[in-house]
């Protein structure tokens, strides 16, 4: 039987709002179950995937992604986003497994999923 694949959308900045940490449970739950996991960070959805943060006492977003990232998860950011936020587009700013890309692989995305999901403000 075929996997099925969860496409995530990821808007919000980490910190501001639960919705990174929601974003990263159900996440850990879906490939807990066996699901293929495709992210696109769009907006202020790629600060989730910037190297250096310390929010203590909170465990780094950038280590969850990372995390994700180890077991399979795809992860996309945006490169318009990214560099409009001063980060640099081949991605040197962001936690391995991020891949810099453009609005075309998040179209391919939505076409692939089985269930798509949104995390914004």
């Amino acid at each position: 039987m075929e996997k099925k694949i969860l496409g995530i959308l990821l808007m919000s900045s980490p910190y501001t709002y639960e919705n990174s940490h929601t974003f990263y449970d159900l996440v850990r739950a879906a490939v807990d179950k066996g699901y293929v996991v495709k992210v696109f960070l769009f907006v202020d959805g790629v600060n989730n995937a910037k190297l250096g943060q310390e929010p203590d006492p909170d465990r780094a977003m950038n280590d969850k992604l990372m995390e994700l990232a180890n077991e399979g998860v795809e992860f996309q950011a945006c490169g318009l986003c990214t560099s409009a936020r001063g980060f640099d587009q081949r991605g040197s700013d962001f936690v391995d497994g991020i891949e810099v890309s453009g609005l075309t692989e998040f179209a391919e995305i939505v076409g692939e999923c089985d269930r798509f999901i949104s995390f914004s403000i």
